[in-house]
């Protein structure tokens, strides 16, 4: 990756879902050398360190972040990943580490969510909910809080959110 890193520092959008073999290190240097990026796909990529994902605070210009499956990415993480202040898309389906603390801080941090998946993440309680209808409620319009048992839904504290979701989830038929 230092070849793809070194020839094009320039890369917008990088798709390397399923590419197992590449290191810590490895995708450490991309991010360095490549932070021009406004698209970074990391699906199905599990064996990535917390010390990878604090180095996407790096990618100030970041809008799309998959991370689905990363089961190493902590809070700490997370809230470097919150420095990434205009993601529009991020996907957290099971990161499995993550609790309301990374989660309030992405609501913080990153305001122009449009959306968010926390698809199976049982640290997630209503205390994300109340932070993403703070930071959020103007922007999002996908959440995914499918297999998040602690989340209660209590619509009255949530509104804005769920009235968001729902105006703009396409309806099939």
């Amino acid at each position: 990756m230092q070849l793809v890193a070194d020839a094009y520092q320039k890369l917008e959008s990088l798709n390397i879902t399923r590419c197992i073999k590449l290191s810590d290190s490895g995708l450490q240097y991309i991010l360095r050398s490549c932070s021009s990026l406004k698209s970074l796909n990391l699906y199905a990529l599990s064996s990535f360190t917390d010390e990878v994902y604090m180095s996407m605070s790096l990618l100030t210009q970041l809008r799309f972040l998959d991370l689905c499956g990363a089961q190493n990415l902590s809070d700490q993480g997370l809230m470097c990943i919150a420095k990434c202040n205009y993601l529009v898309y991020l996907n957290l389906s099971w990161c499995v580490r993550a609790t309301d603390a990374g989660v309030i801080a992405l609501a913080e941090g990153c305001s122009y969510l449009e959306l968010l998946s926390l698809f199976g993440i049982l640290g997630v309680t209503d205390q994300s909910l109340e932070a993403l209808s703070r930071s959020c409620s103007s922007t999002l319009k996908t959440l995914d809080v499918n297999g998040c048992i602690n989340i209660k839904f209590l619509l009255t504290a949530y509104e804005n959110v769920l009235t968001n979701t729902l105006e703009h989830t396409p309806t099939v038929g």
